[in-house]
């Protein structure tokens, strides 16, 4: 939920709002809060999330990961003519990132299939 309203509410915030770069920082806690409930719900989705020292590890890295994602996934989508302005659409698509993120952290095949999937997804927007 929190990838998904994320993005808008940034924008809202830093461009309708003129908020600036200080909203970022009260977006971020509020992802780590909304990513640290999900692994509390979820405690067996990862080796991190069983552990609460490993549930915040477990948020830092889908933050950081998925973010990463979401600006390289933007860049290559802009690069390759195919970016779009339909909310829906910029919502679903700024998932993937932070879901990637999440099933690289799991472990297992999951986390062999994450990595192909964003290997594949690299490689596309980078030809």
């Amino acid at each position: 939920m929190g990838s998904l309203l994320g993005p808008c509410l940034y924008v809202v915030a830093i461009f309708v709002l003129g908020l600036g770069p200080i909203v970022l920082v009260f977006a971020a806690l509020f992802a780590m809060a909304v990513l640290y409930v999900v692994a509390l719900m979820t405690p067996g989705g990862s080796p991190l999330t069983a552990t609460p020292g490993g549930r915040v590890l477990w948020a830092g890295a889908i933050l950081i990961l998925g973010v990463i994602g979401w600006i390289a996934g933007a860049s290559a989508l802009g690069k390759l003519g195919l970016s779009t302005t339909d909310p829906l659409w910029w919502s679903l698509l700024s998932a993937v990132p932070f879901a990637l993120a999440a099933a690289l952290c799991a472990g297992g095949w999951t986390s062999l299939v994450s990595l192909v999937l964003t290997t594949a997804l690299i490689l596309t927007g980078c030809s």
